[in-house]
């Protein structure tokens, strides 16, 4: 009686997944479509997509040591603020440094700078309903995780993403706010 020699599979799954995950970030570069959608919530409760699509994403790094810091940052961006390809998220560091009975007050408080961060683009001629710029209170890092900062930082960090929520560009350190607009103009 003859044996028949071993069968060899047509499709092994291991070999097939690694070429599904291949073909599919292969597609995800080619479409512009991002791999992983980044989000928060903001000071409001309402659902923040840190990378969005449809306009260029400058999400900014801060916690309450760095507010001066990150309030030159914010003024410098004035002039960017009014466009409606161009948006400002920022992600404040608040983990392990506010008890959850605390929490409620420090959102009030962050409106409140928000209503005058508001008050002032209206001065200045920036529409405040064209200018997207959520500020995202991280009390438990999930969202600061997601960007890759997973450390408490003693300087501004920026993270830029594209039309399509894929991050083009990333600055650690930021204290010359010269350098960041010339980065946000390279950009734009």
């Amino acid at each position: 009686m003859a044996t028949l020699p071993p069968r060899t599979p047509l499709f092994r799954p291991r070999a097939g997944l690694l070429l599904l995950t291949v073909l599919s970030l292969g597609l995800a570069r080619a479409t512009g479509v991002s791999q992983v959608s980044i989000s928060g919530q903001d000071v409001n409760g309402h659902a923040v997509a840190v990378n969005g699509k449809g306009h260029y994403t400058l999400v900014m790094y801060t916690n309450p040591d760095l507010e001066d810091a990150s309030r030159k940052m914010t003024l410098a961006l004035d002039p960017y603020r009014s466009r409606s390809d161009f948006a400002l998220v920022r992600v404040v560091d608040l983990r392990g440094d506010v008890p959850p009975e605390m929490r409620s007050i420090v959102r009030v408080e962050i409106r409140k700078e928000q209503a005058k961060e508001s008050a002032r683009l209206k001065k200045a001629g920036v529409s405040a309903s064209g200018s997207v710029s959520p500020i995202i209170p991280d009390f438990s890092g999930s969202t600061l995780n997601a960007l890759g900062w997973d450390s408490v930082y003693d300087q501004v960090h920026l993270v830029v993403y594209d039309t399509h929520g894929n991050e083009i560009k990333r600055l650690e350190s930021v204290t010359d706010t010269k350098q960041m607009t010339r980065m946000v103009d390279s950009i734009l």
